[in-house]
């Protein structure tokens, strides 16, 4: 999923029971923006399994994932491993800055719940109208819409907006045809 909540991929693993796949999944490659990803992620045929995502350089979009053994991601050959530690998301919202803090956010105003600086021009000019939604395309805050301000929908339809919102997982998942 990109931050602005476009471009959806939802790939289920083989720990997922096959009753639970929407009626009208394939067994084939997802094909989304120009990218293929696997239909199914196997976590059963390998010894100590990771996951790996591939992202496409510039657009930072998903273009592959798959699962491969901790062996054979520590192959300097192949990759170069950079560790992070995770952290909770909401220390976005208070990034040390200077003597002070800021927050990722737009903690108010016509923008409120969007990601600082990442209104897309050419979206909004495009999309809006169709969508309803001045700001789409601009990168959102993956939290209640009741504290933020903004759904993140996952459907352009203004109709679908709370029911296509992520927040609420499980009727996210349901929405797009999931049956958990």
């Amino acid at each position: 999923m990109h931050t602005c909540g476009c471009y959806l991929a939802i790939v289920p693993t083989s720990f997922l029971p096959r009753d639970a796949v929407p009626v009208k999944w394939r067994e084939k490659p997802i094909r989304i923006y120009g990218e293929k990803l696997p239909w199914l992620l196997d976590y059963s045929k390998i010894q100590d399994p990771k996951l790996l995502i591939h992202l496409r350089p510039g657009v930072h979009r998903v273009m592959d994932i798959e699962i491969i053994g901790k062996k054979e991601l520590q192959d300097s050959r192949r990759f170069k491993v950079i560790y992070a530690d995770l952290k909770p998301a909401r220390e976005l919202e208070k990034i040390p800055l200077d003597s002070g803090y800021t927050s990722f956010y737009h903690r108010k105003g016509i923008l409120k719940g969007h990601v600082k600086g990442s209104v897309k021009p050419l979206e909004s000019i495009f999309m809006s109208l169709i969508s309803l939604d001045l700001f789409v395309g601009t990168d959102k805050v993956y939290g209640d819409h009741r504290e933020f301000g903004n759904p993140f929908y996952t459907s352009l339809k203004p109709w679908n907006r709370n029911a296509s919102d992520m927040w609420n997982f499980a009727a996210f998942l349901e929405f797009w045809g999931w049956q958990l």
